[in-house]
């Protein structure tokens, strides 16, 4: 099967486990997935969300919850080798994103830089000064052959002026130095879309 296929099968959802949890976003190697568990209470919006080994369900790594409106939003996406996971979730204004490295024996977190790119928002003339920003979040988009990581970035901002919402979104990538540490290795150009 070509990388692409495997790469899109394995973000497919897996399978509900025996306690209703949602098991999804398998790795090529097949041992490790993402789980999602539902909460016990109908009235709860927050799932809990785990790196899971797939076979034992022993948990490798607790990434907190994921917010029911929001399941779309929440993304695994693996390294072609298995060794690097990247994970995104968001909620209505903010969102958060973390790399793992697999070691042999466990995840280790890979710090994000400091200052990742934010969109250059394009507003439109009659736009003025005066925005609201309602947030953005960086998602994990996907491993190139390379290593390296490709990211996006988004932030929505209102115009009281002129009653708009400005949306912008800018794609980067980060690269690992031997050691893991991770830094903005490209960045492409915003994006903006305009909303009446």
């Amino acid at each position: 099967m070509d990388r692409a296929l495997s790469t899109l099968f394995c973000s497919a959802i897996v399978g509900l486990a025996e306690d209703g949890s949602t098991i999804k976003f398998l790795s090529p190697d097949r041992r490790f997935a993402l789980r999602i568990t539902e909460p016990a209470q109908a009235d709860t919006v927050e799932r809990k969300v785990e790196l899971i080994e797939k076979n034992s369900g022993k948990v490798m790594v607790d990434l907190g919850v994921a917010y029911r409106a929001h399941l779309a939003d929440t993304v695994l996406v693996w390294s072609g080798d298995s060794k690097w996971a990247a994970y995104g979730t968001r909620e209505d204004q903010q969102g958060e994103a973390s790399i793992y490295f697999w070691n042999g024996s466990a995840f280790e977190e890979v710090p994000l830089p400091d200052n990742l790119p934010d969109p250059n928002i394009k507003f439109g003339k009659g736009a003025g000064d005066d925005v609201k920003n309602y947030g953005g979040a960086v998602k994990p988009l996907r491993w190139l052959k390379s290593g390296k990581l490709e990211l996006s970035n988004d932030l929505m901002m209102l115009s009281r002026a002129d009653g708009r919402s400005y949306t912008g979104v800018v794609r980067f990538t980060i690269a690992f130095d031997a050691q893991h540490h991770a830094s903005v290795h490209t960045l492409g150009k915003t994006k903006t879309r305009v909303d009446e």
